[in-house]
């Protein structure tokens, strides 16, 4: 099952692009009022011609909307979509920030990444453990007291480490991020 698992994203109804595109539409419309193909173009620093490709292609998959005057909105589709993703990426924004203690920039980058690809049933779960993470609960006041002040120490001889298969991916790792 998971050697497939991979061809599932070339499968996906609408790519990484053309969500960016959506998204432009719907912050536009909020902060403007209005979003045509050249504010698309600019927001997204890409060429009208790309743009206009992609809102074609949005058009006929009915997730867009243009009016006469070539203005563009999103279709109950396109604004079910926008939705299901930012809140993913709020999400896992949430949970890189206030859990793992990321930056906000990399936070938000990261949550960028991820946030059409993670499925319902993990976002439903990421939230109950935020939920529960940051609530009152004395269990979880405690557990995150613990988690702070953990510090996992590698043992890079250990067979059996949960992380690694082939050599110690921590060893290394300075030198794999510092790209």
């Amino acid at each position: 099952m998971l050697k497939d698992v991979w061809k599932e994203f070339d499968r996906a109804e609408l790519g990484h692009s053309s969500v960016h595109h959506l998204l432009a539409i719907h912050t536009l419309l909020k902060e403007r009022g209005y979003a045509r193909a050249v504010d698309i173009a600019t927001y997204l620093q890409l060429t009208r011609g790309s743009v206009s490709i992609t809102l074609k292609k949005l058009r006929e998959k009915e997730y867009v909307l243009e009016d006469e005057n070539h203005f563009y909105q999103l279709s109950a589709n396109g604004r079910r979509l926008v939705n299901a993703v930012l809140s993913k990426r709020r999400l896992v924004k949430t949970f890189l920030k206030d859990i793992f203690k990321l930056s906000e920039e990399i936070a938000e980058a990261d949550a960028c990444k991820v946030e059409h690809l993670i499925t319902q049933e993990t976002s439903a779960k990421m939230l109950s453990f935020i939920g529960l993470y940051l609530s009152d609960n004395p269990a979880a006041r405690e557990f995150r007291e613990k988690f702070e002040q953990y510090s996992h120490h590698c043992h890079q001889h250990d067979k059996d480490c949960m992380v690694c298969e082939l050599e110690c991916y921590f060893a290394g790792r300075d030198e794999m991020f510092s790209n």
